[in-house]
């Protein structure tokens, strides 16, 4: 009677439990919980634009969160990946246009931003420090070595970009801690000099809120250099600025915006300086354009309007700085004279019917000739060629 009993209760009962706890089971684990929705397409490069006579192509995919760039004594792209915390070479030995592979040469970093080859070493850019590795006969060797400490950034601003100059030392610009402030550490707001063992740092110019983009100008050495205005004064002001550099002029910033307007956000300043002798922009860009790189191509494969020509990386607006977006282009500064007078669009398409498809960062002309530039946004590294 028992046993009939138990067999009742376990076709009745027990029995559809057990097969409905099998089903919910095997259904749950199909989806794999590791996964839970579909995994996400590869990123797809943006159909972009650029001047008759040029073409643009991919040079490499996925490189994620590629940020500024070096090449190599033997022409291989290097590239600094911030969010990946390392360095990766890019070489094309086929010469085919594509990179054949994605090395990387240099790890557990933290936040790199900007590198830089000189005499026999690979110097690497990171929020605290410049590091620098030896570099010989297309290999990195050894561990790296402190050069400099730098302020810490736990702000936006938290890139470094370094550059050698004809001089053999090496220049670092280092951002503001705040949006608007005066900042206590005298590091802080300047391109910075150094010998290049990392002696001898000094001020090389002051009041520069973010120049995160300086290149030399190849015909005369003047050195230029973008930098991004400060947010929260409106969507149409304050302007983005490109300076022409010199030793120890003051570009204004935190007491005067634009054109040597003095700053209605900062409250309380302990300092000032007089308008006259802070250096205005030489040229104005649209406010909250955010320029990243700036660079001078440095080839003889475009055409002579282009040789020696400034090219600027606008990474492009953010939506609490501006409803409508702005920038995600790469433009040509116009000269005349030594001067800049405007720009002009080089490359656009990264941003169509108002969806971002991609953030240009970094530029640098190639071994090749070719102008190369990095997608932070999308992983991508593009080539810009002329001709056939």
């Amino acid at each position: 009677m028992k046993t009939a009993l138990t067999d009742l209760l376990y076709l009745k009962v027990a029995k559809p439990l057990l097969i409905f706890i099998i089903c919910l089971t095997v259904s749950v684990l199909g989806q794999n919980p590791a996964t839970p929705t579909q995994p996400a397409a590869p990123a797809q490069p943006a159909e972009l634009k650029v001047p008759a006579g040029f073409k643009i192509s991919v040079f490499a995919s996925d490189v994620t969160n590629a940020r500024l760039m070096a090449i190599s004594p033997d022409g291989v792209l290097f590239v600094a990946r911030q969010s990946k915390s390392d360095v990766v070479a890019l070489p094309d030995q086929d010469k085919d246009g594509r990179a054949d592979k994605m090395e990387i040469v240099a790890s557990s970093l933290t936040r790199p931003h900007s590198l830089a080859f000189h005499k026999g070493y690979l110097y690497i850019a990171t929020n605290p420090a410049i590091l620098r590795l030896k570099y010989a006969q297309g290999k990195i060797e050894g561990t790296p070595e402190k050069v400099v400490d730098l302020p810490v950034s736990t702000t936006p601003h938290w890139t470094r970009t370094i550059g050698f100059g004809r001089d053999g030392k090496l220049y670092v610009s280092i951002g503001s801690s705040c949006n608007s402030c005066e900042d206590e550490d005298a590091r802080r707001t300047t391109i910075m000099q150094y010998n290049a063992d990392g002696s001898g740092g000094r001020p090389f110019a002051r009041g520069l809120r973010n120049a995160i983009g300086f290149d030399w100008d190849p015909r005369t050495g003047v050195m230029w250099a973008d930098d991004m205005g400060q947010d929260r004064l409106g969507e149409e002001k304050p302007p983005d600025e490109i300076n022409r550099i010199e030793d120890g002029k003051h570009y204004g910033w935190p007491y005067f915006i634009a054109n040597n307007v003095p700053n209605p956000d900062l409250k309380d300043a302990k300092g000032s300086i007089k308008a006259e002798a802070a250096v205005p922009p030489a040229l104005e860009l649209q406010p909250h354009s955010s320029p990243i790189d700036l660079t001078f191509y440095k080839g003889n494969k475009f055409p002579a309007a282009y040789r020696n020509a400034m090219f600027v990386a606008l990474h492009g607006s953010s939506p609490t700085a501006r409803v409508e977006k702005i920038g995600y282009k790469v433009v040509r500064v116009v000269m005349q004279n030594g001067r800049a007078t405007g720009v002009e669009d080089f490359v656009t398409g990264w941003l169509k019917d108002g969806q971002v498809l991609g953030r240009p960062a970094g530029l640098i002309t190639g071994a090749d000739g070719a102008l190369y530039i990095s997608d932070d946004n999308k992983g991508f590294i593009f080539r810009v060629s002329y001709g056939k």
